[in-house]
């Protein structure tokens, strides 16, 4: 299947324009997972040329959705909506079916009918498998809100929880005895920042091309949220209810305490450094490490874990746009100047890929001479071509 064949259908049945013939055709490649990620690229670059300028309310968005779900059961001859309306929704749907994909949850509508989509992002919406354009806060009924795009203020409401946002900060404040779990996702962009208060009072500070999943207001025996990528924890003291990360295959359990995790997916290793107070890294059921102040663990991708002695001052030194890499391989330190600079960086020779690099220096410093000084430590050469930079 073609990009401009699926463009095509995809805007005929918007339109309410498409046939019968069409309209099957369009349901049989919906349903096909093998054109999943054709899909998202070709509704990710009419995003891109065409803004819905309407409110982002999430009903009229759910209908579109159901209707393209239900896209074989409509009959032969569509119902026309009004030309006005149609260019006012057009996209929105659009939007609302690439923010679905993009949570994994569209296509397991498609294969499990009976199941609401309400009820799905109410259970677990998830996290985004890339980074998004935007900082935003995908809320449980599905819909998204770019956090750099609203004012100060109350942002949102659900279940009596009441969500607000100051500055490059979002506060979840509770009033809610429901047993009900509404889970939420913040993300940031490449080169964003964000925090979150969340409704227990544990702060936790996202890095760039990160996300976090958690419940709008805590319930039962642990405080369990997801990462992944980068975040510090400074988690309001519990005895009895553990504060839980999952990252990936590792886990990281605390009472009450301040740490950094950073779990990029795609990387060769995970680790977890420790500011103040007891964290316990896990991998499965299997103690990896218990960590005090001063102390963090590398977790690499086959379980092993190695610990070591860390100055406290510099975990999450990011926060203040100081960057800290020691023994890392240079090509997970130019993943991380990818996200942190929002840039294109290239390794031409592969033995530099895995070439263990120390270095530090502020964010201030710029793209380009932090790369000449990785490429002074590892006698590499840089060069620039067409924005993107390539070390060899």
């Amino acid at each position: 299947m073609s990009t401009q064949r699926l463009t095509w259908l995809l805007e005929q049945h918007l339109a309410d324009s498409i046939t019968e013939q069409e309209r099957l055709e369009l349901s049989d490649l919906i349903k096909d997972n093998d054109n999943e990620e054709l899909f998202k690229q070709v509704l990710s670059e009419k995003m891109q040329t065409e803004t819905p300028g309407v409110p982002v309310e999430a009903a009229p968005w759910q209908k579109m959705i159901q209707d393209i779900v239900n896209i074989d059961k409509a009959p032969a001859t569509p119902a026309k909506r009004p030309a006005r309306v149609f260019g006012i929704y057009r996209w929105a749907a659009a939007a609302a079916v690439l923010l679905l994909i993009g949570s994994g949850a569209y296509f397991y509508m498609v294969r499990n009918s009976k199941t609401g989509l309400i009820a799905i992002h109410k259970a677990l919406p998830e996290l985004p498998e890339t980074p998004l354009q935007k900082n935003s806060l995908l809320l449980a009924d599905g819909s998204r809100i770019s956090l750099d795009e609203v004012s100060n203020g109350k942002i949102a409401t659900l279940e009596g929880t009441t969500i607000t946002k100051l500055d490059s900060q979002i506060i979840y404040t509770t009033t809610s005895n429901s047993t009900e779990t509404y889970y939420n996702v913040l993300s940031t962009a490449r080169s964003g920042q964000y925090e979150v208060v969340l409704p227990d009072g544990s702060h936790v500070w996202l890095n760039a091309a990160s996300a976090i999943r958690f419940p709008a207001s805590f319930t039962g025996k642990e405080r369990s949220i997801e990462l992944l990528g980068e975040a510090w924890f400074d988690v309001q003291h519990a005895d009895k209810i553990p504060f839980v990360i999952h990252s990936g295959n590792m886990v990281t359990s605390v009472m009450g305490t301040a740490f950094d995790i950073k779990a990029y997916p795609g990387e060769q290793s995970m680790t977890v450094a420790v500011q103040r107070g007891i964290v316990k890294v896990q991998s499965g059921n299997r103690l990896l490490a218990m960590l005090v102040k001063g102390r963090q663990v590398k977790v690499m991708a086959n379980a092993s874990a190695v610990q070591s002695n860390i100055d406290t001052a510099i975990i999450a030194g990011w926060k203040k746009g100081n960057l800290y890499y020691k023994d890392e391989q240079l090509a997970d330190i130019v993943a991380d100047l990818q996200r942190v600079f929002n840039a294109s960086i290239q390794i031409n020779k592969a033995s530099l890929k895995e070439e263990i690099t120390t270095v530090s220096f502020n964010k201030n410093t710029g793209l380009a001479k932090a790369l000449a000084i990785i490429c002074r430590i590892t006698d590499a050469k840089l060069t620039v071509n067409n924005g993107m930079y390539i070390i060899e």
